[in-house]
């Protein structure tokens, strides 16, 4: 089973407090970026948000700001980073293509296989 695999016994169950924690964090998360790690106790990574919030927002603007805040967000509810997101979706888009692109091949040398045994039994 890949890690983009999930099960349901992999999936927890929602609780009332879990979602409202996860509010809190995300308040926060307006309010000062890394708020949601600093709510968690990590207070060296959400310092380091806060202060890369201040500077993305300096340099990039809102659209800055936001994703150091969501990469926050992320980093708190799942302990994984948006790159680590983003790179086992595409992980995982690869696997599928290159199970797909196998099928594919594979069907095809059946095909053939097939069209050379019909042409055997044509000429004999």
């Amino acid at each position: 089973m890949t890690q983009a695999q999930t099960h349901s016994s992999d999936v927890q169950p929602t609780n009332a407090g879990n979602v409202l924690a996860n509010g809190a964090k995300l308040i926060g998360e307006t309010v000062l970026p890394g708020a949601s790690l600093l709510l968690d106790g990590k207070f060296v990574n959400g310092a380091l948000h806060s202060v890369a919030g201040i500077g993305a927002r300096l340099a990039l603007g809102p659209i800055g700001v936001a994703l150091i805040c969501a990469d926050s967000f992320s980093k708190s509810v799942t302990d994984k980073n948006l790159w680590d997101h983003a790179s086992e979706a595409y992980h995982a888009n690869a696997e599928k293509r290159a199970a797909a692109k196998a099928a594919k091949a594979e069907a095809k040398a059946a095909a053939d296989a097939q069209k050379e045994a019909t042409e055997v039994e044509a000429v004999a």
